[in-house]
C-alpha cells in the first residue's frame, strides 16, 4: 500500500490513509512522525505500532544500537527511491493525466527494481548489462 502526495502534505495525513490498511504491524518511520499522541492514537485506532528516531533533545532515547538499525534502514530505503529515480524513466517525468495511469507506472517502476534486485542476488545477473557475477 502507498500515497502519492506533493512534498509540501503532511506525511501523517498520508500515512493514516495508508495505515487504515495494514493491522497489528511494527512501523519503522522517520522524525515525521514523532509525536506520542499521534502515535497513540495510530496504536489504537489500527495497532500499529510507530518507531522513529528520537530528537536530540527528547528526555527518552532509544539505545545507540536500535537508532543504528534505523538509521541503516532509513538509508536503505533512501538508496531505493535514488535507484529508481535516477534509472532511465524519471518518475517525476511521467506523464500521465490519469491517477490510474500514475499507480501502474510506478507499481511497474518497484516492481522493475524488485525483480533486478532479485537477479541480481539469487542469480548474479546484472540486468543492465546482462553480466554474471559470482553469488555472494
Amino acid at each position: 500500500m502507498y500515497s502519492l502526495v506533493p512534498a509540501n502534505t503532511d506525511e501523517r495525513l498520508a500515512a493514516e490513509s495508508v495505515l487504515d490498511y495494514v493491522r497489528g504491524c511494527l512501523i519503522l518511520a522517520d522524525k515525521g512522525f514523532i509525536g506520542g499522541e499521534w502515535q497513540s492514537d495510530i496504536s489504537k485506532t489500527t495497532g500499529n505500532q510507530i518507531l522513529t528516531p528520537k530528537r536530540v533533545n527528547q528526555l527518552q532515547q532509544q539505545p545507540k544500537a536500535f537508532e543504528g538499525l534505523l538509521n541503516s534502514l532509513r538509508e536503505r530505503v533512501e538508496g531505493v527511491f535514488n535507484e529508481v529515480q535516477n534509472t532511465r524513466r524519471n518518475l517525476e517525468r511521467l506523464l500521465r493525466k490519469k491517477v490510474d495511469a500514475l499507480c501502474v507506472h510506478v507499481a511497474a517502476k518497484m516492481t522493475s527494481h524488485t525483480l533486478r534486485i532479485f537477479l541480481r542476488q539469487r542469480f548474479g545477473i546484472d540486468v543492465l548489462t546482462f553480466e554474471q557475477h559470482p553469488v555472494p
